[in-house]
């Protein structure tokens, strides 16, 4: 259901959760190494979520990326809409564009409950709730 962005973004996102810091910021070479994703891939994602404000992104020798407190307050379903560009949660599992409650497509009953109750699991789902579950 996610695309490989998505779930890239949200792998750094928690790596750099439990592992980085303002003091102990981690380069898109490192992060990449550990979480086992693409440098070029990982650095252009990186980049997007620092523009929206999801990581912080510190240029210059002593520059890297990490999570800030306030950034910690983000929840899933928004960071996995910047990445795709859209809610994909809200798609026709067939890809038909005027499928909705009105004009369903055939899946739509079977498909639509299911996708709306993982939207509001990725909507009520904090970085900072999986950095606590790291923890425990």
């Amino acid at each position: 259901m996610l695309s490989n962005a998505s779930k890239y973004a949200l792998r750094a996102i928690l790596f750099l959760a439990n592992n980085a810091t303002e003091d102990n910021k981690l380069s898109a070479k490192i992060l990449s190494e550990e979480i086992k994703v693409p440098k070029p891939f990982l650095s252009k994602i990186l980049q997007q979520l620092a523009t929206k404000s999801f990581v912080t992104s510190i240029k210059g020798p002593n520059g890297g990326f990490y999570i800030s407190e306030d950034q910690m307050e983000a929840n899933l379903l928004s960071v996995i809409i910047e990445v795709e560009g859209k809610d994909r949660f809200n798609q026709c599992a067939l890809n038909i564009d005027n499928c909705n409650l009105e004009n369903p497509c055939s899946l739509h009953k079977y498909i639509a409950p299911s996708k709306e109750a993982l939207r509001d699991s990725f909507s009520r789902v904090r970085v900072e709730d999986l950095h606590e579950s790291m923890l425990a």
